[in-house]
């Protein structure tokens, strides 16, 4: 099906609706092993700093993303983003996610990264969009079923090529406890943030 003028994106607030019903189908569908239940999702999105934006046209739910916000530091985490499966490859994933990047200031004024924990398979699709790897971080996901190296991958309003330690262990550290639920005591997560280079390239 052909898609245009009509689509737009819409932030959902009702979370017994049909925008949110039609989301969490395709949530479920496309994501298994890493992908928290619904009732999680749920009390996440009250608290307000969890939010779930939908691409509809039509009155259907073609794409979803969930976001989380971070207050300190200042950043918008892309936790995850997936099209219906009939409606891949006419570029609605690419419109959704460069509508998250053009409105990242209206997030929160204070917010110049968009940050993405992602595997080799998206690699292309996020650095065709402006969005960089933050080499030289061995970023551990921690997955019920263990942890699984991922890239760290951001998007960064300010358009910087390097990032300081501390500013990076700092996002790694909110990551942890804001998405994961995990301490600074973590075992995993001080199993690796210590080798956070001096300097961080994006690229």
């Amino acid at each position: 099906m052909l898609h245009g003028l009509l689509m737009q994106v819409i932030r959902v607030e009702q979370y017994h609706s049909r925008r949110f019903r039609e989301a969490m189908q395709i949530y479920l569908t496309e994501f298994h092993s890493s992908r928290l239940p619904i009732g999680k999702i749920r009390a996440l999105l009250k608290t307000g700093s969890y939010q779930l934006f939908v691409t509809e046209d039509t009155g259907l739910v073609l794409a979803m993303a969930l976001v989380w916000i971070s207050p300190r530091p200042a950043f918008v985490h892309l936790d995850y983003i997936a099209v219906q499966h009939e409606e891949k490859g006419q570029g609605i994933g690419t419109a959704l996610y460069r509508w998250l990047i053009e409105h990242l200031g209206e997030f929160s004024p204070r917010v110049q990264l968009l940050t993405l924990e992602v595997e080799d398979d998206l690699l292309g699709f996020y650095r065709r969009n402006q969005t960089k790897v933050l080499h030289g971080v061995p970023y551990l996901f921690p997955a019920r079923s263990g942890p699984i190296p991922m890239h760290l991958m951001a998007y960064d309003r300010l358009g910087r090529r390097v990032l300081t330690r501390a500013d990076v262990q700092a996002l790694i550290r909110a990551l942890y406890r804001g998405i994961h639920n995990r301490g600074a005591d973590d075992a995993l997560l001080r199993s690796f943030i210590p080798r956070v280079p001096q300097r961080v390239a994006l690229a």
